[in-house]
């Protein structure tokens, strides 16, 4: 029920609504408002996907990290280039999901009405955590073309050079850049934004013609990515034909993890590219396993699949002793035979005096034995006549 007084003048006034807010709070999972909409088993379902992918990303990331750090012998130009891929990962995941926490948690809104206002104050720290996002999220696509431009270089006539590109500029490529592309795309974004009304936290973000300043980006990257896939793939099979089988071994596995990821982070780009007014379920689902498991693979295939990681792992676990894992030595009660040779005071017992038989054998060593000292010393002493 809800009552409200009209006065003497014919104004409204002493509105009483409390009995309805409490029927909605006791039932707003079920009422649209407050914050909450009615369940939405599609919803929830992409929620907890994106959120257990990311976390699972971050824990592989972090131990390929350890793995990629704590073997010097393998340390290269290569290996740093993977070391900065998975770190974007890791914060890349990291960093969306705790966006993906406060946007189902409704941390930024104020929920005590039936229709939510923002938090006006925590917007900064919303357009933070969202600044973040789409910062890692180029900049782990521009270490990827890094992977691709570094390992092409390794097949074609800059193999052949002594130097090397200076390590700060792989640093301004794969941090820097993308920096100068989200800070553009920010600024512009602030204007346009600015000009709407009740727009919150950039929300939407991910419209408007300035959005290619980021898509732009990251499909140029993506493409560079493919066309130097492409060139690889090239050279791959010239050098089959030409090469042993074992040396072609070597060539494939050392180009197996880009085959796989390039193609993989040109599929869960698709999102960016073009996302429908109206996502049906297969299009919400698929999207956010494809972006969320982009690390599970990297860590996978770049480092636990890496021969020189399993090397190198192997080597240094052969080099723990295991002691409590090996067998020990079992004391044995059994008789055992003594060879007739063997003296039987000095070294034991024969057999066959265990057994009670006769001591023919060796009494016949001994009479043996005295006869040999006696040789000995008709040899060894001189005799006097």
């Amino acid at each position: 029920m809800v009552s409200r007084n009209c006065n003497n003048q014919g104004v409204w006034q002493d509105t009483n609504y409390t009995m309805c807010i409490k029927v909605a709070e006791e039932y707003s999972q079920c009422l649209s408002g407050f914050c909450r909409v009615c369940p939405d088993f599609l919803r929830d379902m992409v929620i907890s996907v994106s959120l257990t992918l990311s976390i699972v990303s971050v824990i592989l990331l972090v131990a390929a990290i350890i793995l990629f750090s704590v073997f010097d012998s393998i340390q290269c130009r290569r290996l740093s280039i993977h070391k900065n891929l998975a770190t974007a990962f890791v914060f890349r995941f990291a960093v969306l999901a705790i966006w993906t926490i406060v946007q189902s948690t409704n941390l930024f809104q104020d929920c005590t009405r039936f229709h939510p206002l923002p938090i006006w104050d925590l917007e900064w720290i919303c357009k933070t955590i969202l600044w973040f996002v789409i910062y890692f999220q180029v900049a782990s696509v521009m270490w990827m073309l890094i992977e691709g431009a570094f390992l092409y270089s390794r097949f074609t006539v800059f193999a052949m050079r002594h130097s090397d590109a200076p390590w700060s500029l792989y640093l301004a490529c794969g941090w820097g850049f993308p920096f100068v592309v989200v800070s553009a795309w920010t600024i512009v974004h602030q204007y346009k934004s600015s000009q709407l009304p009740n727009s919150f936290c950039w929300v939407p973000y991910a419209q408007g013609n300035h959005l290619w300043i980021l898509t732009g980006t990251m499909g140029t990257a993506w493409i560079m990515n493919l066309i130097f896939l492409l060139m690889i793939v090239v050279i791959l099979v010239q050098k089959l034909r030409t090469e042993n089988s074992a040396e072609s071994k070597k060539i494939w596995r050392t180009i197996k993890a880009t085959l796989l990821l390039v193609p993989l982070l040109g599929v869960s780009n698709i999102p960016l590219f073009y996302e429908p007014e109206h996502p049906s379920s297969v299009y919400m689902l698929g999207s956010a396993i494809l972006q969320h498991s982009q690390g599970i693979f990297i860590a996978v295939l770049y480092c636990f699949l890496n021969s020189e990681i399993q090397g190198a792992l192997k080597r240094q676990l052969s080099k723990v002793p295991f002691e409590f894992f090996k067998s020990r030595n079992r004391f044995e009660t059994e008789r055992t035979y003594v060879p007739e040779t063997r003296n039987a005071t000095k070294n034991g017992v024969p057999m066959e005096e265990l057994n009670g038989t006769k001591k023919i054998e060796s009494e016949n060593i001994e009479s043996q034995e005295q006869a040999n000292s006696s040789d000995k010393q008709i040899y060894s002493v001189p005799t006097i006549s």
